[in-house]
């Protein structure tokens, strides 16, 4: 009969399995169970079984051979076309904040890419600027733009997101000191507050906040109320959140509780 001990220690050896098993399907949007299989020196059976209780965990979805990401995971090219005019609106009013000789992070993104847009564009009495990303499609957006500097992070690729991550990004980040990061988020609630829905890019957003001065949230209405799989930092964390003027009320009284500066652009 199994001892209590050993019952633990294989649940927390399952749970460490699984979590490889996330990180894996992440980085590429789906998996197949002989890739899975292969990669963790497991059974076939002992995949499947895991994948069925990250399915039931709301985690993942099973399909024929694998797995792919849950429906929250939106591929990149739908999420571009949703609230497109909100998110040109906060990426405009976002790029006001910006500053001579700043050092500048931007996170991925479909509203990130926005602001890229905007900065692209030329800024007034911007003339030095550096900006940092792991926003693969930004830095090409950005790179239309010969006065200022721009840094692309470097990692594994993340497709989903058009972003680099994973430990090569993360070391890359921690060697640098920003004024600004830029941070999206996916959900805002007062209980989860800033989240993600990948758990490898939440770690490069964690690194870029404790590296930066200050952090401006660019996330639109339609967050609020909202849940990503993954808690970036507590709501009150950021100091300035860009958001379009149809945020509702008792969210506008939740940044000012928060001692949040809000933007609202119209």
């Amino acid at each position: 009969m199994p001892t209590p001990e050993k019952n633990t220690t294989d649940s927390v050896l399952a749970d460490h399995r699984r979590e490889l098993i996330l990180d894996a399907l992440e980085k590429g949007g789906q998996c197949r169970v002989s890739d899975l299989a292969q990669q963790f020196s497991l059974s076939p059976m002992t995949v499947r079984r895991d994948l069925q209780v990250l399915e039931e965990q709301g985690r993942l979805r099973r399909v024929h051979g694998g797995a792919v990401l849950v429906d929250s995971e939106i591929d990149y090219p739908l999420r571009a076309r949703e609230g497109q005019t909100q998110k040109q609106r906060i990426g405009r009013h976002a790029a006001e904040l910006i500053r001579n000789g700043m050092v500048v992070y931007l996170d991925s993104g479909t509203t990130a890419m926005e602001l890229a847009r905007r900065i692209r564009e030329g800024l007034p009495d911007v003339y030095h600027l550096s900006i940092v990303t792991h926003g693969i499609n930004l830095a090409m957006e950005l790179a239309g733009h010969p006065a200022y500097d721009v840094h692309l992070i470097g990692g594994e690729l993340y497709r989903n997101g058009l972003a680099t991550v994973g430990p090569v990004a993360l070391a890359q980040v921690g060697q640098l000191h920003f004024d600004l990061f830029f941070m999206g988020a996916r959900g805002i609630d007062l209980e989860a507050g800033w989240t993600n829905a990948n758990q490898l890019e939440t770690q490069l957003k964690h690194a870029a906040i404790e590296r930066s001065r200050q952090v401006c949230a660019i996330a639109d209405s339609t967050k609020w109320g909202q849940r990503g799989f993954v808690s970036i930092v507590p709501f009150e964390r950021v100091s300035t959140w860009v958001c379009d003027d149809d945020l509702p009320h008792n969210a506008r009284t939740a940044a000012e509780d928060a001692g949040i500066e809000l933007l609202l652009a119209s």
